[in-house]
């Protein structure tokens, strides 16, 4: 009998391994690439070669005589390797670079759609264009956002004001204070000071306002939908040199009425969008549902991109790979670039992304073994050569327990 050595890595039973996944990994940043394999039996690593080019990568495959799965991405490279590997190999697209493939496709359409912010007119209300005095009296008894944030900011420091006081009170010299409350010595030294306090003395004081002559033309440029960097810009241009935090407030406040006022427009950002290519309308706060039907009945071609991508999200998942001839006859309707360039991708590799949609495997555990090889690396950092990254990576999988 063959008793296996501490250290020693069990050999692999290349002939009963018949359903893996396979990934690179860099080996040098921004230079070679490995090939990791998965066992989808064991969800073990359990083998790696220093390349991800088609013929090594072939040769590799074929000392696995009894493989009949293989999961992978899109790449041309690994399709070609396993079809010369084994033409009987069942080759499996994953599902998650399809996703990522088709709502980077959308989100690049939607950059090049609309600029960074899109303007939707809005309901009249009470707006009529004339200076807002609560601006210029501010109401204490209902503090606005700066007046809470700076509020919160006071709190915080006074807690670590308190904290560096009591530490230099249990003996701690200004040093070990710094360390221990995350802060510098110059800091430090401050809190320390009887007579520092944490509040902002000149904060909400009333001094002749710098930007209230440009108040109108600041509203005017509001309603029009200009950006605040474009306010700033035209304004210092007629003799405005405040701050620009300045401009901000008062444009945030004139906003809120710009909301209820006739004529007037709202301001939808783009990276609102975005975001629904990855979560539900109610998981984007900063986007309404009515403000998502106006924008979409303004440009009806984003409610269709936004169908099909969830469409195609859901034929991924439907058991059903008849389906996808539909999804990508309706997809190609849109007569879109980008997506049609993803429904080119889906075209070339049309089995492995059916077999996506029919089977149950995918390629999950081979980017966990990824993340894990990444680990392995940074704590190897200095003396990680390819071979002795592969026999610690695979010693450690060797002895992992299967749950």
């Amino acid at each position: 009998m063959h008793h296996v050595k501490k250290n020693e890595i069990p050999a692999i039973r290349k002939e009963t391994i018949s359903a893996v996944c396979i990934d690179d990994f860099a080996l040098k940043k921004g230079h070679s690439y490995g090939t990791v394999m998965v066992d989808i039996m064991s969800r073990r690593i359990i083998d790696m070669i220093a390349t991800r080019d088609p013929e090594p990568v072939q040769a590799w495959l074929e000392t696995y005589p009894a493989l009949q799965f293989v999961s992978r991405d899109g790449s041309i490279t690994y399709k070609s390797a396993v079809s010369r590997a084994n033409e009987s190999i069942t080759q499996i697209s994953d599902r998650f670079h399809l996703l990522k493939g088709l709502t980077d496709a959308a989100k690049k359409f939607i950059g090049g759609y609309f600029k960074a912010n899109i303007a939707l007119p809005v309901s009249a209300s009470h707006y009529d264009g004339i200076e807002t005095a609560d601006y210029w009296d501010k109401d204490t008894g209902n503090a606005d956002f700066p007046t809470r944030q700076h509020a919160c900011a006071a709190e915080r420091k006074a807690r670590l004001v308190e904290e560096a006081r009591r530490l230099q009170e249990e003996g701690y010299a200004p040093r070990k204070i710094a360390e221990l409350i995350g802060a510098s010595g110059a800091t430090v030294k401050k809190y320390l000071d009887p007579g520092f306090k944490a509040e902002n003395a000149g904060y909400n004081t009333a001094f002749a306002s710098k930007i209230k002559p440009y108040a109108f033309d600041i509203k005017d440029m509001l309603s029009k939908g200009r950006a605040f960097t474009e306010i700033e810009r035209e304004i210092r241009l007629k003799g405005y040199d405040g701050a620009a935090s300045t401009i901000r407030m008062f444009a945030t406040r004139e906003r809120k009425l710009l909301k209820e006022a006739g004529g007037a427009v709202e301001k939808i950002e783009r990276k609102w969008l975005t975001s629904l290519l990855y979560r539900p309308i109610d998981k984007v706060k900063e986007l309404s549902k009515k403000q998502l039907d106006a924008v979409i009945g303004e440009h009806p071609v984003i409610g269709k991109l936004f169908d099909i991508v969830k469409s195609f999200k859901e034929t991924l998942f439907s058991k059903k790979e008849a389906e996808l001839d539909k999804w990508i006859e309706y997809a190609a309707q849109l007569g879109i670039s980008e997506v049609d360039t993803f429904i080119n991708g889906v075209a070339r590799d049309i089995e492995a992304v059916k077999n996506a949609i029919k089977l149950d495997i995918s390629n999950g555990l081979a980017e966990g073994s990824v993340n894990k090889l990444k680990v392995i690396k940074r704590i190897m950092y200095g003396r990680c050569s390819f071979a002795f990254l592969k026999s610690k990576v695979l010693l450690l999988e060797s002895k992992k327990q299967i749950n």
